[in-house]
């Protein structure tokens, strides 16, 4: 389950209690009786001294912006808009308090209104980058909630881009990767992530350690239960390895095909058996075998990003896009900050005219881009831009 609040993030006491417009001792008095409350998680006394505080205080964003997030934390989602509203008037790019309204939004289960204040806050001014991450984690949620799971995944990635040590981000992709993805393996190393950096007094602290637990315990019966049934000759399978490499390079394809072929019956975990298959049946145009033939590398060895790359570009020349987007799926969690996968899924989307997402992906793949690579990017940045975002 995804963690339902993730940025009320405090912008700093000391920062207010330097005073400001309109502030005299007694106002300063109630914000530090405020503060120190609202810390104590006593949100009670927090609104009443933060209150206080606002009728001597007169110029300051960030305490409304406190005070809304007591009322929020409080469950008073009225008084808190209210709170985030005040501090908009005395600074409308307040980035906080647009999160503040998105949060309430979110509270009352309006997606589409939370989506746009999120939107707003994100272009907006924010105190850190754990605040941006915060926001970014509040669009994913509520992309989420809205079923447009490309776009919750690719804003969890750019929170982790922003600040990789914000650990809400992190619970957030784990569950997603496990709910929505079917990817445990990939969920129990964000889930592992999580639980390393997590505060002590996370409130999720505790369901992250029994997920790493119940997923790390699913996947071991499940691999014990997979290795019981190979059968397995690695001997056998690297001599007929070799006696394909031989052929391929002479240009006996059929033979290497079957070289290959039975080096895999002979150890069903011959990754470069798979690989080498996959590169022949390439070279000799039959891309649905070829596809094949690298998917059961992937399926080897999760970690070799080409096997991904290979099967998912030849299943979208053959137009298969559900088979290209599951490959790709594993791919990004595996490694969620290649260019080229980003590119296959604008290939996609754009192909089965879902653009908001083919503008997300091309968004995020230029992000991606350096050096001259960047450079030469130009045309398609303008055709991104082209597209709609909603």
């Amino acid at each position: 389950m995804i963690r339902k609040t993730w940025f009320l993030l405090l912008l700093g006491a000391g920062g207010l209690l330097l005073g400001g417009c309109g502030s005299d001792s007694s106002g300063q008095s109630a914000l530090r009786e405020g503060m120190a409350a609202f810390n104590e998680k006593n949100y009670a006394a927090a609104i009443t001294h933060l209150t206080r505080a606002t009728q001597r205080i007169t110029s300051s964003a960030d305490l409304y912006y406190h005070l809304g997030c007591a009322h929020l934390e409080k469950g008073e989602p009225e008084p808190a808009a209210a709170a985030f509203i005040a501090a908009l008037e005395l600074n409308p790019k307040h980035g906080e308090s647009l999160a503040g309204l998105g949060q309430v939004a979110f509270y009352k289960k309006d997606l589409s209104k939370a989506r746009d204040y999120f939107r707003q806050a994100l272009a907006s001014t924010v105190s850190s980058d754990d605040a941006k991450a915060s926001i970014l984690n509040g669009l994913a949620l509520a992309e989420a909630g809205l079923q447009r799971y490309d776009l919750a995944r690719l804003y969890l990635l750019e929170a982790q881009q922003a600040s990789p040590k914000y650990a809400p981000s992190l619970y957030n992709l784990a569950s997603l990767y496990r709910d929505t993805y079917n990817l445990r393996e990939e969920a129990l190393d964000q889930f592992e992530m999580y639980v390393r950096i997590a505060d002590k007094k996370d409130p999720y602290l505790d369901k992250g350690a029994n997920n790493v637990k119940r997923l790390r315990l699913n996947m071991e019966r499940t691999r014990g239960e997979e290795m019981d049934a190979l059968r397995r000759d690695p001997e056998a399978a690297a001599k007929l390895l070799h006696e394909g490499i031989a052929a391929q390079s002479s240009k006996q394809f059929a033979k290497a095909i079957k070289c290959y072929r039975d080096a895999l019956a002979a150890d069903p975990l011959a990754f470069n058996a798979a690989f080498g298959m996959g590169m022949v049946y390439k070279r000799q145009g039959q891309r649905a075998e070829s596809m094949e033939a690298f998917k059961r590398a992937a399926a080897i060895n999760p970690c070799h990003q080409d096997s991904y790359l290979q099967s998912a570009e030849l299943a979208v020349q053959l137009k298969r896009y559900d088979e290209a987007e599951k490959i790709l799926d594993r791919a990004i969690a595996r490694s969620p900050y290649s260019p080229a996968s980003a590119e296959l899924m604008v290939r996609i989307r754009h192909a089965e005219s879902r653009l908001p997402e083919a503008r997300a992906y091309g968004e995020f793949y230029l992000s991606l881009l350096r050096g001259d690579e960047k450079k030469n990017s130009a045309a398609f940045e303008a055709w991104v831009k082209k597209l709609p975002t909603k």
